[in-house]
């Protein structure tokens, strides 16, 4: 070489394209960290919901873990050689790209909002969240590289919470069944990092389902905590396994063990370019988008009053029966109770019924020590109401600070409409759910809705209003007929327990 030649070559700065071949391992990494952070500010609002909702030990502790499985499983895929052709014609992952892009944003603007009275139940925003992921990977990275991890996209799918939900509260809501849900998305992802033919595939998911629930069994006879439950069997068992499996595949080979796996290839998308400003585009516009509020449900305070046991029956109001429902820990969380009363007055009044006869009245009062578990849940999971219309609520003031809300209820299948006065208090340590019911119908007999969990049943509704909007569950201009009657009620029922937890206090 000559001096020139040297001169050259020692001021000679590389091309973009040069360095990223020369530093695969490090190209990769870049963009899934510019990828990642842009998800991190498109959806900040959703991070902050899912950080409140993990801090009130609700159904979405396994996010975190299922991230971390999803590393697991994509980690094992790079790890298999699979030589690809380099990408030259962006056209077609450009045209995907942005479709996928702006069915996320469609989905936190449009579709988010129509689930606002059961936001954290049903996290419209984590499903935009993954499709807005794999909108920005086929983008940075290409169409075919992210068809290759189909199976890792198929798992992180799991983010979106309405089938966990679904699976968790059918095996009985508790902290087991949870853990056994996130050790079956372990399996799951093991088989996929592990993979390479069906039988190795099916050997990795059938031992880390029986390393991770020997592990979960273990944690449950300590005494372990939710949180523990849910990480520990689900991480270890697919750690383990992973690791296992990969040794016993390098040893049949003949090659040494090595922490690092394979040498990284370089991707087969050179330069990432415009369509990477339109993946900055998409998160800045998805992070102006809002969510509904969390954790601002107003509760009045009352101090002393007891909570968990039934209501003090005012002056002019008589109990008529009461019926507990325990089910309802499985929704939120140990001593929770459902508490009907089925209360009448004392004596007919014409201004609530014609002939004057006395009206019956459902109270119903459900409790919690979490109470931002009463919004994962919010009481349409709590009784029959699919296919009922519901009326905006209007909210009405109490005494002793309690704010309520009033709104109608029609059941066109039987020609009823109910009456629903509601609102929170607690007493510092415990916060409770008031529902007061009437119906349209005022005879002995009539049809009340029976507390019972239906959030299988209401998954038909939330797809109906997902693709026809919230218009096909309102009822609008629909007139609340037993306002007076509830509201009467309800201050008389908020004066009682204020009246009887300030004697208990002398």
């Amino acid at each position: 070489m000559t001096v020139t030649e040297k001169s050259f070559a020692s001021h000679h700065r590389p091309t973009i394209a040069e360095w990223t071949s020369a530093h695969p391992g490090w190209t990769v990494v870049i963009r899934w960290s510019v990828l990642l952070a842009l998800t991190g500010i498109a959806f900040w609002n959703t991070i902050v919901a899912i950080v409140e909702e993990m801090y009130a030990q609700t159904l979405i502790g396994y996010v975190p873990i299922l991230l971390l499985l999803c590393a697991i499983a994509a980690i094992g895929v790079s790890w298999r050689r699979h030589l690809e052709p380099p990408i030259y014609d962006r056209q077609t992952d450009v045209i995907v790209g942005l479709i996928v892009l702006s069915q996320a944003i469609v989905i936190k603007y449009l579709v988010t909002p129509r689930y606002s009275q059961a936001y954290l139940t049903a996290h419209m925003d984590l499903l935009a969240l993954w499709v807005f992921v794999l909108g920005a990977a086929i983008m940075m990275f290409g169409l075919r590289p992210v068809a290759r991890y189909r199976w890792v996209w198929l798992i992180f799918l799991a983010i979106w919470p309405i089938p966990t939900r679904v699976i968790v509260l059918t095996l009985g809501g508790s902290s087991f069944a949870e853990g056994a849900v996130t050790v079956l998305y372990a399996a799951g992802a093991t088989a996929i990092a592990v993979g390479r033919t069906w039988r190795r595939a099916a050997a990795g998911a059938a031992m880390t389902m029986a390393v991770g629930l020997v592990t979960l069994v273990g944690a449950v006879a300590v005494g372990g905590s939710r949180i523990s439950m849910v990480t520990i069997p689900a991480l270890a068992a697919a750690l383990a396994t992973s690791t296992v499996m990969y040794i016993d595949y390098r040893h049949r080979g003949g090659h040494p063990w090595s922490p690092l796996g394979r040498d990284v290839l370089p991707p087969t998308l050179k330069q990432v370019g415009r369509p990477g400003v339109v993946v900055v585009l998409a998160a800045a516009c998805l992070a102006f988008i809002p969510v509904p509020p969390v954790g601002t449900w107003p509760s009045a305070y009352i101090a002393g009053m007891p909570i968990g046991q039934p209501q003090v029956m005012p002056p002019g109001w008589r109990q008529e029966s009461i019926t507990r429902y325990d089910w309802v820990t499985r929704l939120y969380g140990p001593e929770s109770v459902l508490i009907r009363q089925a209360v009448v007055q004392s004596r007919g009044d014409v201004a609530y019924d014609k002939q004057g006869r006395p009206r019956r009245v459902m109270v119903d009062s459900v409790d919690t020590e979490r109470p931002l578990a009463l919004e994962v849940y919010p009481y349409i999971f709590r009784y029959d109401l699919v296919g009922d219309r519901f009326s905006p609520a209007v909210e009405v003031k109490l005494p002793e600070g309690v704010r309520s809300w009033i709104w109608t209820v029609v059941d066109d299948v039987r020609y009823l409409t109910y009456t629903v006065l509601s609102w929170w208090w607690n007493n510092g340590d415990r916060t409770q759910q008031m529902m007061l019911w009437s119906v349209d119908n005022h005879e002995p007999d009539a049809r009340f809705p029976a507390p019972e969990m239906t959030v299988t049943a209401n998954l038909n509704t939330m797809f109906t209003v997902m693709f026809r909007g919230n218009a096909v569950i309102q009822a609008v201009d629909q007139p609340t007929k037993d306002r007076d009657l509830l509201v009467s009620l309800g201050t008389a029922l908020v004066t009682a327990q204020a009246d009887a937890a300030a004697r208990s206090a002398t």
